[in-house]
């Protein structure tokens, strides 16, 4: 169970922390908590943009799994537009891929995974387990509270919703910053997922929590940060220290 968690926490944690439009690099590094209690790990996240596509790329290198997630996509005026998404995991010798292909001219996206390849049709419009939290960025600037995006998961198009549940003050290994809850909306289900951003931070992710039963919570938080914004000089944050004001 501890393992299946972590594997969705890999994807939100990737997905969450992606940042809105004016961002050029970026370099994360977070810290796990099982129970409460510290793991073993290492949790890196890299973002590069280069004119208007974004490269995004996370690794988790943990006692129990190896996970890898990369991301392709163009991104105009708050708008994704996915190009490839992989995913990779190997947990005591299993492994685990999954693969898309979106076709902007066809309008079709092609699954690649445990359920063979498929063929879907986007409708208009489909993410990727990363680059709809880019629109989701942009929609949260703008004071939005309920979020909803169609993403491509498991060979299927599901529609994904979340909404702003308060205001928390969040300790992390680069201080504390006031940040907005949002929380993924699961229906009637116990299982509960929360997200922490910073304004701050331009909106970046400063933590996860993820609650699957009374047993077992996950909580990941940020522990080291660099970034540069677009135009504007870098950031940078490290232990004990608070970024750079730029604005």
């Amino acid at each position: 169970m501890f393992k299946k968690v972590l594997l969705t926490l890999c994807g939100l944690m990737a997905t969450g922390a992606a940042v809105a439009k004016d961002i050029d690099h970026l370099k994360a590094e977070f810290s796990v908590l099982l129970n409460g209690d510290p793991t073993r790990g290492v949790n890196t996240l890299t973002i590069d943009r280069n004119k208007e596509r974004y490269h995004v790329h996370f690794s988790l290198a943990h006692w129990l799994l190896d996970v890898e997630q990369k991301a392709s996509f163009n991104w105009q005026d708050c708008t994704a537009r996915p190009e490839t998404f992989s995913y990779k995991a190997k947990a005591l010798g299993i492994r685990r891929e999954e693969r898309l292909v979106f076709d902007p001219n066809t309008g079709m996206v092609l699954y690649q995974g445990e359920k063979g390849d498929k063929l879907l049709p986007t409708d208009g419009g489909a993410f990727d387990s990363v680059s709809f939290f880019f629109e989701a960025r942009c929609d949260l600037m703008a004071g939005k509270t309920t979020l909803t995006y169609p993403v491509v998961r498991g060979g299927e198009i599901k529609l994904t919703s979340f909404k702003v549940v308060g205001k928390e003050v969040v300790k992390t290994g680069i201080g504390a910053f006031d940040s907005l809850v949002v929380e993924r909306d699961r229906g009637n289900s116990k299982r509960r997922t929360r997200f922490w951003v910073a304004p701050e931070l331009d909106y970046q992710l400063v933590q996860i929590s993820h609650e699957e039963n009374r047993q077992l919570a996950v909580t990941v938080t940020l522990d080291k940060l660099s970034y540069t914004l677009v135009d504007k000089p870098a950031r940078l944050a490290g232990h004990s220290a608070q970024p750079t004001a730029t604005d």
